[in-house]
């Protein structure tokens, strides 16, 4: 009798766990999901939770939550928690060896099937993810040295791995073929209405934007979304028509920025054909951009140094400026290093465009050079024009001065925060140096700091910009400024 009460008591607890893993309500998932992990029967628990993970829409909480506690019962039995580990260790260079064996273990333990094709798309997720597991200290032998499987440290190492193939796994799903189809038409319908549009003005880059822009709430299918559309670019880039080769380009680099950077061999390869032949202005330094949105998301192998320098010296100011942007990080540590800050430094001090000059001073000033020569060359250029009347440049010549910590720089900051309409660029160069580890506040400083950015905060400076629609807008600016404010307070206690 005690046995038949307990196993209906288990049973009832199973059919009411069950059905909060499936609540509206995202609390009532991510709490259920943490009572089905404590559960005595664990291959039960295991399914439910690997059942919940595929159903979850969301993909930060409580998806987190849940993958989380799945991992917290792949570690409560020995023989599951050695399969996960042998999971991970054996294919931390083997992204589609790690999503079969991955989904072919959820499989075993309940959840959706096992994948049987995986695209590429699906291995450069994986690969970009095992990184990702490698920096948290997997090797080929697993956690060697984490700890016992119940520390701390292993907990986590273990958790953020599990966490990680939830998200690739569900991310590996493709696109419905009617989505798909939907998805494209309304590409090329907008790519058409960009065509007859003046390359690189408002109008194209209105609609442009429009079709790369993320959309408010993030989905599962928002990679095999972005893939598509770069598909889309790179097929007018493959066209014989110059003009479509141009939108497809400018199309590409507005993809890259908003969406992120996917199928990026295929990417290289179109780049590396067009930056072969001719392009206009506008054309060339969109692929100016899209190689530094490539470099940034990961650094490229055998990066065009050549094509930028020569891009430094090329009639169209926009592409200098994006030659110029592009050198930061793709200089450094190069063989061209010092060939790159020298050109840097004459496109600064003597180019007619201030646009330009701005982005060749942001370069020299974000550059982390690997020969000192060229370190203090960038640095003396920046304070040769200290009291330069471009805003931008002085911040940036403040930022390099308070970086290294030249006995002026205090001083300079105070007074260029003393006008109520400061440029929000003397905020950031300060926010910039203040997260160096060795960035020390004198106490005579502080209190000076503080109240100048007391005085901008109640004369209401976040709400003075320009332009309420470009960066920073009020919001961003009230946040900078709170954000300093109260660091530095935290620092003063």
């Amino acid at each position: 009798m005690f046995k038949k009460r307990k196993a209906r008591r288990q049973a009832e607890l199973h059919e009411d766990l069950a059905a909060a893993l499936r609540d509206a309500d995202p609390e009532v998932r991510g709490k259920a999901a943490g009572d089905t992990a404590e559960t005595a029967e664990l291959g039960w628990a295991l399914r439910e939770l690997a059942l919940a993970l595929e159903r979850e829409q969301s993909v930060d909480e409580p998806f987190d939550s849940l993958a989380g506690r799945f991992a917290d019962a792949l570690r409560r039995d020995r023989a599951i928690r050695e399969r996960t580990e042998a999971v991970f260790a054996a294919n931390l260079d083997d992204p589609e060896g790690f999503l079969r064996e991955w989904t072919a273990l959820t499989a075993d333990l309940g959840g959706a099937p096992a994948l049987r094709e995986i695209s590429p798309d699906a291995r450069d997720d994986a690969r970009g993810r095992l990184r990702q597991i490698r920096d948290h200290g997997w090797t080929a032998q697993g956690l060697a040295h984490a700890g016992r499987p119940d520390s701390f440290a292993y907990e986590v190492r273990f958790g953020v791995a599990v966490t990680l193939a939830c998200i690739v796994a569900r991310r590996a799903v493709p696109l419905p073929a009617d989505e798909a189809e939907r998805l494209r038409a309304a590409a090329r319908d907008a790519l058409a209405k960009a065509l007859p549009l003046a390359p690189g003005g408002p109008e194209r880059t209105d609609v442009l934007t429009e079709l790369a822009e993320q959309p408010e709430d993030e989905s599962w299918t928002d990679r095999a979304r972005s893939c598509l559309l770069i598909d889309e670019a790179l097929t007018l880039c493959d066209d014989a028509d110059p003009d479509r080769v141009a939108l497809g380009v400018e199309a590409l680099s507005g993809l890259l920025l908003f969406k992120g950077v996917f199928r990026s061999d295929r990417i290289r390869e179109t780049l590396d054909r067009l930056a072969a032949g001719p392009s206009d202005a506008v054309a060339l330094s969109e692929l100016l951009c899209c190689y530094e949105r490539l470099h940034m998301d990961e650094p490229l192998e055998a990066p065009p140094l050549p094509l930028f320098l020569d891009a430094l010296r090329h009639a169209d100011a926009r592409v200098r400026s994006a030659a110029a942007d592009g050198l930061d990080p793709m200089a450094e540590g190069s063989p061209s290093e010092g060939k790159a800050v020298d050109a840097l430094i004459d496109l600064f001090e003597h180019d007619a465009d201030r646009d330009v000059r701005v982005s060749a001073a942001r370069t020299l000033a974000g550059l982390h050079c690997a020969e000192e020569r060229n370190s203090w060359a960038a640095f003396d250029a920046l304070q040769r024009h200290a009291d330069s009347p471009v805003p931008e440049i002085r911040a940036l010549s403040l930022r390099d001065a308070l970086k290294r910590g030249t006995p002026d720089a205090y001083d300079r900051l105070l007074r260029e925060l003393e006008p109520s309409d400061v440029h929000w660029e003397f905020l950031s160069a300060y926010s910039y140096a203040a997260l160096r580890h060795d960035f020390r506040l004198s106490p005579d400083i502080r209190p000076r700091l503080v109240e100048r950015l007391e005085h901008l905060r109640s004369s209401g400076w976040a709400d003075r910009c320009e332009d309420p629609d470009a960066y920073p807008d009020p919001e961003d600016r009230a946040e900078m400024l709170d954000e300093i404010l109260r660091d530095l307070r935290a620092d003063a206690g």
